[in-house]
């Protein structure tokens, strides 16, 4: 069928096009070039300066496609379909931005994006590990860059291009608006974002997330190089502070996404343990084991097997998230999930590749690092080896249980899922937690190589006992109850005061004051998650004469007629106005309090309701923060006729301890730390 279709703006998705082709080639050749450049000594210079130059148009090519797809989105061009479903005339020009990363396809040019661009970093510094480094980033990049081509081989889909034309789309044109030549002008708006993803937090979460993808790669591709060079040590001096900028990177995603789920979605908290949360937590999780274990192996050989394997096991748990979630094998176990799109075959090409990489590596060359094993076993480097076994347990333990649907699809198994996934997974990780906590502790008492056990002890029972006086007031009070929570409160503040000790009285030799930031944050996080979710209140209730249907319902949600007051929990809330603006309505409820016989307004929350024409409800809750709790409320029911509202109000107390341990944890140890490490690179170079 030969239609000439009017006012189609094809140009810039053609160029789109060439510059994805292009990036894919010059990918390839740059991956081949370093080769030769790097077992090719006759001709060293020549091939190095070639594959620099194809790996130079690589980096420029995907930097043009992103400009074309942004242009495309900003432009509102609904003929391609990536525009159409994605955005949309009413969205605001802030969420306009999230378009770009809401599917699979602009997803995959984030990650190449950014992974191109740390690669014209490496090109700067990398010196003469340049040609083994580049090997490895170029033959990544040429993997991912195939994910946007959008073309077929024998039947086989080879990536999916963001931009195919909307009629290209419908298998067959017959019957469609696209047999007729002026179809755009029947296309008045696209499709748009989902509801839930038009949040602040959504236009940071997963560019964040993605750099820290790509931040993976550069201490995986420095193990590979180390390993081909033979220098077995050096390489960790130069792999240290790109896997501190991962773990930073990954561990702001992992909370900016938290975040967005506390404002955005309706169970109260920042953390499900879903299946795609867990396959992101799992690499930062090897990495901080990988981290422990290259600081280890600066001084004892018996942990650089360890640090090999995890250090690249961590770029292949990456590769591993993204094939979970984009190959459809969670579909039915999380709704974070994209669709089977076709392209499963090649994410497992990609993941396959780098895995039997990893093994083949590690296999051929670990006989020869010398392993001298210490027998001191009251050293600090031995307890962080034993603790970093114990967090990579517990990442085993996690990613096993998410692997589940790929298990039974391997295997023709019927394994089920557990039911209560959060209670699931917090009975196996609460003892992992508690002897991390544990190690944490008695750790910042420890100098590396000998220590006096007597002199050790000495240290150790001030913090123990302030720790165990702290935990009376919590057991007294009731905020806690259960014997596992108590001790992990315990633990967890051992660590805390064992920490803050160490920085103050200097406990152990030497002292690095970015890791006991570090532990800190971690432990007033563990602290916060702990108080926060163990004592979580739902403190509405049904009051009215309004029945909701089922004894849940009544128990947990409170009906509210407009202008209507009603007492919750030492407040009166009253549903006081409604406001429409596009699809979001949002709801006005004053929580008032009583003086001197008047009602007095302590704070008003905006929960709302995000009524999408395709995607049906969306229900936003708002919160109110306290320094000691906060107030969280979404709208559970609507009704025009009478005019009320049901509503659902948890009380989440001492989240601000939460918070504070994700911002020192993230924000508080990474400079010191990583400029610690560049210097001691620097040296080393």
């Amino acid at each position: 069928m030969n239609i000439q279709y009017i006012g189609e703006h094809l140009l810039p998705g053609d160029i789109g096009k060439f510059f994805v082709w292009l990036g894919f080639l010059t990918a390839i050749l740059a991956t081949i070039f370093y080769m030769y450049a790097f077992f090719r000594k006759e001709h060293r210079p020549v091939f190095k300066r070639s594959a620099r130059l194809f790996y130079i148009i690589h980096a420029f090519s995907l930097v043009s496609v992103t400009a074309a797809l942004y242009y495309l989105i900003f432009k509102h061009y609904f003929e391609y379909a990536y525009v159409w479903q994605y955005s949309s005339m009413e969205l605001p020009m802030k969420y306009i931005v999230s378009c770009f990363w809401a599917g699979q396809e602009g997803s995959f040019l984030v990650w190449a994006l950014f992974q191109a661009l740390i690669g014209l970093i490496l090109l700067w510094i990398a010196r003469k590990w340049e040609s083994p480094v580049m090997i490895i980033f170029s033959l990544s990049q040429a993997f991912v860059t195939s994910m946007l081509l959008g073309v077929k081989l024998s039947g086989t889909a080879i990536g999916s291009s963001p931009f195919n034309l909307l009629r290209q789309t419908a298998g067959n044109l017959e019957g469609t608006i696209f047999t007729m030549p002026d179809y755009l002008t029947m296309i008045k708006d696209g499709n748009g974002l989902n509801p839930l993803l038009e949040n602040v937090w959504m236009t940071i979460h997963p560019p964040i997330l993605f750099l820290g993808y790509a931040l993976a790669l550069v201490p995986f591709a420095y193990a590979v190089a180390s390993l081909l060079k033979k220098d077995y040590h050096t390489w960790i001096a130069r792999a240290l502070p790109w896997t501190l900028m991962a773990l930073l990177m990954l561990g702001a995603g992992i909370l900016l996404g938290g975040a967005w789920a506390y404002v955005s979605l309706t169970f109260g908290g920042f953390w499900s343990w879903d299946p795609v949360e867990n396959s992101s937590l799992v690499p930062w999780m090897t990495l901080v084991a990988g981290l422990h274990f290259l600081l280890i192996a600066r001084r004892q050989n018996y942990a650089l097997f360890a640090a090999y394997l995890m250090i690249m096991l961590s770029y292949v748990l990456v590769l591993y998230a993204s094939f979970l979630t984009r190959s459809g094998v969670l579909a039915d176990t999380s709704a974070h999930s994209f669709g089977d799109n076709g392209m499963t075959l090649q994410l497992l090409l990609f993941l396959l590749t780098f895995f039997v990489m990893m093994i083949v590596m590690i296999s051929i060359h670990a006989r020869k690092f010398h392993v001298l094993k210490s027998d001191q076993l009251l050293s600090r480097e031995f307890w962080m080896f034993i603790g970093s076994i114990i967090l990579v347990l517990a990442a085993f333990q996690i990613i096993f249980t998410t692997s589940i649907p790929v298990i039974n699809s391997l295997f023709h198994s019927d394994i089920a899922p557990p039911v209560d996934r959060i209670g699931f997974y917090n009975r196996w990780q609460m003892p992992y937690a508690l002897l991390i906590a544990g190690f944490i502790a008695f750790s910042q008492f420890l100098s590396y190589n000998e220590n006096e056990p007597k002199q050790f002890l000495g240290k150790l029972w001030i913090p123990a006992l302030l720790a165990l006086v702290l935990c009376i007031p919590i057991l007294l009070n009731g905020i806690v109850s259960q014997m596992n929570f108590i001790l992990l409160i315990f633990f967890v503040l051992f660590a805390l005061i064992s920490s803050i000790y160490n920085m103050i009285f200097q406990t152990a030799k030497p002292r690095n004051i970015g890791a006991i930031i570090t532990h800190v944050g971690f432990v007033i996080f563990v602290l916060g998650t702990v108080l926060t979710f163990s004592n979580s209140t739902v403190i509405s209730s049904n009051t009215s004469k309004f029945d909701l249907g089922d004894q849940k319902a009544n128990a947990e949600n409170l009906v509210l007629m407009r202008n209507d007051t009603l007492f919750m929990n030492g407040f009166y809330v009253s549903y006081v106005n409604s406001r429409t603006e596009v699809n979001t309505t949002t709801y006005q409820v004053d929580f008032l309090t009583k003086k001197n016989g008047k009602f007095v307004k302590a704070f008003t929350l905006f929960p709302s309701v995000n009524v999408h024409p395709k995607m049906g409800a969306v229900y936003n809750p708002d919160t109110r923060h306290f320094l000691a709790r906060d107030y969280y409320t979404y709208i559970a029911n609507v009704s025009e006729e009478p005019d009320y509202i049901v509503i659902k109000a948890i009380m989440n107390p001492y989240i601000n301890i939460l918070w504070l341990g994700s911002f020192i944890m993230i924000g508080g140890f990474s400079v010191a730390f990583i400029r610690r490490a560049r210097r001691r690179w620097l040296e080393n170079s």
